[in-house]
């Protein structure tokens, strides 16, 4: 992902989002005509890897420069909230009728409004047909979902789970007529994978508190069920946090708003959306699941009806501290008036009953067979005994349907979002991590694939922005066909940390290859969607279990067989194992012991064993006795935490003799050959022969030899 302030890295893409046509107009249920022949989102199975292999590059050969993904605005609950449009301000006069829709794009600085085509159809409302979509693998939770009154909002819980998960906290940048950048915070709701659904008042802002801008927004950030921990200045300085719950965020610069707000601050128009940037941004809606939408409607059906709104009230109110705007707070009830395109609430003025700053743009939904439908958008409220949603109408749904089409595209684009753990996020240096990781690669365009080959790479990062600079960890190569809007699981076998790699916290990641389609800045990991994993200082513990030296009587010189056997007991591979056998009076083993010989091996991974029969000489200056064989064993890493298991000996001794010297022959017996391998020797002069060793070959070597072979070797 790229830095979403760095504006000029996507002004590229404006090939899939510049044009907005006006949709179709039809009757609501007519499915030739609405957005029920359209490709519907699928959960395609799980994609194991054909091919690929793990890459065992060092950590230290390539460690990225690059800087991590930050936030280019001030703390979230620093933010004020969008003031509310006064429906009673001086020059704010309702336009009446049916409102067009106009766009703006923030990068290119196009701004068209779009025709206003009446339908014909004289439908008074309607609702989707495809109906809402709870995101993927989201468990679906309605237990907030009971009846309780618009007179009482309560904090959601489980934000994750749909429906919550479709719910958002937007912050929007704004540029009044001084060239003063200014933040607001609103609310909304997901419309489609790259689409969120907000108030006008949000998109365009006109002169709130004061400060006249009258003009649109020049970025907005969608942060879906947002905790209201990550990102808060109480906690945490802006750039600091790596991971942003419950889904991350998403940007976007490219707006629909009805037009009479825009121009003469009709409430009744004050609906609008926001195009996720696709290439730099993220179609975070395949996550988060989003809403099926209404229209119109008569006010005794609206009446009828229970709604339910989920929101981030931020304004204060009567009970200090209370609306910080880092709570998602619902409420449900019915509906008390209809006055224009809007639906009316009775409140009180308190705090849980009332409509406060930072609610705008919730969505309203009610729920027809276990679908959910956003009927209407927070838009104003005195703050006391009323507050009011503005109703969705024809146009807008209409030109909505176009301007989602239109996000998503007709060109093949993969995004590679939300790459997990498949179990601990805590791993040793050298070690596996558990098995089943995976990567959710999406397809959010209305493009139809032919079935292909991709390629995932899997990355070490020192920070949250995963790239080809990183430390590649593996390659795998996956064979699929996606479905046009579809969603995938590829599972990724358990990557490898490199041994070297220093204790710390980094993260992992996956890139598709940059050939896959058709825009490839969206093809990595980043921010949430990478996995954040502590490395950890595992050491090995090698442990010498074992060293049996056959028993018997041996000569200085000869060689003795030993088997021996060490395990890596520790928590990570050891280094190179180095091994030393060493000859003890006793059956504490040292280095001070009599050095035999040593062997080298290759590095021990944990649990496993070096287990051989060894053969081994017996120094030829080691003076006779009775001895235990023994070994010491070491890595080259130097990491191994005790000596205390690094020894062991064997249980019983081996005893040692001085060469039988008149036995010339080495065949362990004194007869004819060893008198004929002496006078051999003597008639040579070789100093085998010098049994006196006075250096001279004469009859005392005769007598010493003669005595020598009469007393005879044990």
């Amino acid at each position: 992902m790229k830095r979403p302030n760095v504006f000029a890295s996507i002004a590229g893409i404006t090939a899939l989002s510049a044009l907005i046509v006006t949709g179709a107009s039809a009757a609501n249920q007519d499915p030739s005509l609405r957005e029920g022949m359209r490709p519907v989102v699928t959960e395609g199975a799980p994609v194991s890897p054909v091919s690929g292999e793990h890459a065992g590059e060092l950590f230290r050969a390539k460690v990225s420069q690059d800087r991590k993904v930050t936030l280019p605005h001030p703390p979230i609950d620093q933010i004020p909230w969008m003031p509310m449009p006064d429906p009673i301000a001086p020059g704010i006069t309702p336009a009446g009728g049916e409102s067009g829709m106009t766009f703006h794009d923030a990068l290119t600085g196009e701004t068209r409004e779009l025709p206003l085509n009446p339908s014909g159809t004289n439908a008074i409302g309607g609702q989707s047909i495809e109906g809402d979509y709870p995101g993927f693998g989201n468990l679906i939770d309605n237990s907030d979902e009971i009846g309780r009154g618009f007179g009482s909002m309560t904090l959601a819980g489980g934000l994750s789970s749909w429906p919550r998960s479709g719910n958002v906290k937007l912050v929007m940048r704004f540029t009044d007529v001084n060239g003063i950048q200014r933040w607001f915070v609103c609310s909304g709701s997901m419309q489609d994978s790259g689409v969120v659904l907000t108030a006008a008042h949000c998109v365009y802002a006109r002169t709130p508190n004061g400060i006249v801008i009258n003009d649109w927004a020049d970025i907005v950030y969608v942060y879906p069920a947002w905790d209201g921990v990550s990102n808060n200045g109480q906690f945490d300085a802006p750039d600091s946090n790596e991971v942003i719950e419950n889904f991350g965020y998403a940007f976007g610069s490219s707006f629909l708003a009805g037009t009479n707000y825009i121009n003469n601050g009709d409430w009744d128009a004050d609906a609008g959306l926001i195009r996720i940037t696709r290439g730099s941004s993220r179609s975070v809606g395949m996550l988060t699941g989003w809403y099926g939408w209404a229209w119109g409607q008569s006010c005794a059906t609206i009446q009828s009806r229970t709604y339910h709104n989920f929101s981030y009230p931020t304004e204060n109110c009567p009970t200090p501290g209370l609306h910080t705007g880092t709570d998602m707070y619902y409420w449900n009830g019915t509906i008390d008036s209809c006055p224009n395109n809007q639906m009316e609430l009775t409140t009180g003025g308190n705090c849980l009953d009332t409509v406060w700053g930072g609610m705008s743009g919730s969505g309203m939904y009610y729920i027809v067979d276990d679908n959910r439908y956003v009927h209407a958008v927070c838009s104003t409220s005195n703050r006391n005994d009323w507050g009011r949603y503005c109703k969705l109408w024809e146009t807008f749904v209409n030109d909505m349907q176009t301007f989602e089409n239109n996000t998503r595209g007709n060109t093949f684009d993969l995004e590679s979002l939300r790459f997990r753990a498949g179990g601990s996020t805590s791993v040793f240096q050298g070690q596996a991590m558990d098995a089943d990781a995976s990567v959710l690669v999406v397809n959010a365009t209305n493009n139809n694939p032919a079935a292909d080959s991709y390629t995932l790479r899997v990355y070490l990062s020192t920070n949250n922005n995963i790239s080809s600079a990183d430390t590649l960890l593996a390659t795998w190569v996956y064979n699929t066909n996606f479905a046009a809007m579809q969603i995938r699981n590829f599972i990724v076998p358990a990557p490898v940390i490199p041994l070297d790699t220093p204790p710390g916290d980094y993260w992992i990641g996956a890139i598709l290859d940059s050939g896959t389609d058709s825009i490839s800045s969206n093809n990595d990991t980043d921010t949430w969607d990478a996995q954040q994993i502590t490395v950890n200082l595992a050491r090995p513990d090698l442990d010498a279990t074992l060293c049996d030296a056959v028993s018997g009587t041996y000569y200085q010189g000869e060689t003795v067989s030993v088997t021996h056997r060490t395990f890596n007991i520790g928590e990570r591979i050891s280094g190179d194992v180095s091994l030393e056998f060493r000859a003890s009076t006793n059956q504490i083993i040292s280095t001070f012991d009599t050095f035999m010989e040593d062997r080298s091996y290759n590095p021990l991974p944990v649990g496993n064993s070096i287990w051989v029969v060894s053969t081994v000489q017996i120094p030829d200056d080691l003076p006779p006795g009775d001895y235990y064989i023994g070994t010491i064993v070491d890595e080259s890493l130097g990491l191994d935490p005790t000596f205390s298991n690094n020894w062991v000996s064997d249980t019983d001794t081996i005893t040692v003799l001085a060469p039988c010297r008149p036995d010339l022959n080495g065949d362990g017996r004194l007869n004819f050959f060893d008198v004929s391998a002496f006078l051999t020797a003597f008639n040579a002069m070789d100093p085998v022969a010098d049994f006196n060793d006075d250096g001279q070959f004469n009859f005392f070597d005769v007598s010493a030899f003669l005595a020598a072979f009469s007393a005879g070797c044990p």
